[in-house]
């Protein structure tokens, strides 16, 4: 058995999480970082080069492969924990980068009502209208609070946006990535739109 030299931090996965760590204790502190990752890594050439729709879209090849490792689930703790076989909207990867791989590019901040949700409709509406078994909450913290960290955020991970929006709240940097190109439903969606008399504010740019 082949013994590696001693380091000071071990991550386990290569995917956002552990890759963002990685980097911030190697910018921020003197420690020695060692990221340990089972999947392959790729390759820019192998996206155009190497990798057919049926397989990698369909068959979703570059994901977590739950014949082999899933994620159990159960709605109570009497019942028998049953795994996952198919998964929904979120995959994910297997590889360097892990779900980040096949990430779409944009990634929209909650409204800074959903983080005072509670107080806002009690001045809207009142406390009669909520119901008396209701479990609305405010979340603790703003919108304001956070946004900081939302432009870090956005700024490291390249997110893609065209702009500020009047229907989000206020931002304190630019998007760093200009948007995406838009595909030929939105298109046809963001224009079915205005024909309405509605304004959309598409995060893509048309083709």
């Amino acid at each position: 058995m082949k013994i590696l030299a001693r380091t000071d931090a071990v991550i386990i996965g290569g995917g956002w999480t552990g890759l963002l760590l990685a980097k911030e204790l190697g910018a921020r502190t003197s420690l020695s970082v060692v990221v340990l990752e089972r999947g392959a890594s790729r390759k820019t050439s192998d996206y155009f080069e190497g990798m057919d729709e049926l397989d990698y879209a369909i068959r979703n090849r570059m994901m977590l492969d739950v014949s082999k490792e899933t994620v159990t689930f159960r709605h109570s703790s009497k019942d028998r924990a049953l795994p996952i076989r198919q998964f929904a909207s979120f995959l994910p990867g297997s590889g360097l980068g892990g779900s980040g791989e096949h990430w779409n590019g944009t990634t929209p901040r909650f409204l800074p009502v959903c983080f005072e949700m509670y107080s806002r409709t009690l001045e809207r509406y009142g406390a009669g209208r909520l119901p008396s078994n209701h479990a609305m909450q405010d979340w603790g913290i703003t919108y304001d609070d956070l946004e900081p960290y939302y432009a870090r955020a956005e700024q490291l991970l390249g997110i893609s946006g065209a702009g500020q929006s009047a229907l989000e709240g206020p931002r304190s940097t630019p998007y760093p990535t200009p948007p995406l190109k838009m595909g030929y439903f939105p298109a046809l969606f963001a224009e079915a739109a205005r024909k309405l008399g509605y304004h959309p504010f598409p995060r893509q740019l048309p083709i």
